[in-house]
């Protein structure tokens, strides 16, 4: 990021602007539109190649720690060989930035991937969103991956701001040994992805919606350390590596006005996320049949597609067996139940 580039601007907006800070109650805050930011993020590069980071203090059921390391961690510019020649890169644009938003819920709106824009959210709440930028309709976008025109041409971002990114993780879950799982992913763009929140009175809790769209040319996923024993050869790479070339996933989670991702933590200490029954807040039987003619009229639906899985390394991959095209598609959540468990 250009650090110099954003302070002489943070110096100069010091230097012309006068405002006063002013308390509002929560009627005027029911009120305000169109407050929030946008911005973008310029010569971007990440490498953690030679860190390791270590959490501690999760345990198991047995009380004992399970320490996670991560390592080999990258972020750049697309074209990096699984992080061996890092560029940086910029993501967004200012006709097309990531935004940080507060708004009325009846004022934002979710592209469905039909091309229809649709209110979601329920009307009279104040909602707080993050959002990539956006995609977009008609001729005016770019391919949301390169050369596979399945995933749509939707995406605003161009191919020199799409990432390359990976990670590795170190899990000593048993005594003595050590698990590895090592992600690498090519080419990623996430345009029209959301995080929604807003407190649900009815509820006394924090529920919200979101919106996770993940375009990639290739995911590169390897059960093991390369290099190592048992990871060192082709073969022994092959057999512990699945590649996903050419795939996408929009997934759908919560439809705001009647089923709101609810987020919760049980009273043992676990995580949970839960998608209730849409027509669950109809008082009748014609109140639950609308509910339900809402639902599937407008919800956005959840669709992922593989244009190739196969084990085998390299970027595409070489070697292995390729299991060929997967796809699920329009798929929506009755209800769902997300929590997390002690190892």
């Amino acid at each position: 990021m250009n650090v110099g580039r954003l302070g002489g601007l943070l110096l100069g907006l010091a230097g012309v602007a006068q405002a006063e800070l002013k308390v509002l109650d929560d009627t005027e805050l029911a009120e305000v539109q169109g407050a929030g930011i946008g911005f973008v993020l310029e010569n971007v590069l990440m490498d953690a190649s030679q860190a390791t980071i270590t959490v501690n203090d999760i345990t198991n059921a047995a009380g004992q720690n399970v320490p996670i390391s991560v390592k080999e961690f990258y972020f750049g510019a697309a074209g990096s060989n699984k992080g061996a020649n890092l560029m940086p890169v910029s993501i967004g644009r200012l006709n097309h930035p990531f935004e940080f938003n507060l708004a009325k819920g009846e004022a934002l709106r979710t592209l469905r991937d039909d091309g229809q824009w649709v209110q979601t959210t329920p009307s009279n709440v104040a909602v707080l969103e993050f959002k990539f930028p956006e995609r977009l309709t008609g001729a005016a976008g770019q391919p949301c991956v390169a050369g596979f025109a399945a995933a749509g041409s939707s995406c605003s971002s161009r191919a020199s701001e799409k990432v390359d990114l990976g990670i590795r993780y170190d899990f000593q879950v048993a005594a003595g040994r050590t698990d590895v799982l090592n992600i690498d992913i090519r080419e990623l763009t996430m345009d029209g992805s959301y995080l929604r929140l807003w407190g649900d009175k009815g509820r006394a809790q924090l529920v919200g919606e979101m919106r996770l769209n993940l375009f990639a040319k290739g995911l590169e996923i390897t059960s093991c350390a390369t290099g190592t024993a048992g990871c060192s050869t082709a073969a022994e790479l092959t057999n512990k590596t699945l590649y996903l070339g050419n795939g996408y996933a929009n997934i759908a989670l919560g439809y705001g006005k009647s089923q709101p991702l609810l987020f919760d933590v049980s009273s043992n200490g676990q995580f949970v996320l839960e998608l209730p029954n849409p027509v669950a807040g109809g008082a009748s039987a014609s109140q639950r049949n609308a509910l339900a003619a809402d639902f599937y009229a407008n919800a956005p639906r959840t669709s992922i597609l593989i244009d190739s899985f196969k084990n085998g390394t390299g970027l595409p991959a070489s070697g292995g067996y390729n299991f060929g095209r997967s796809e699920i598609s329009g798929m929506s959540f009755n209800y769902l139940r997300v929590t997390s468990r002690d190892l």
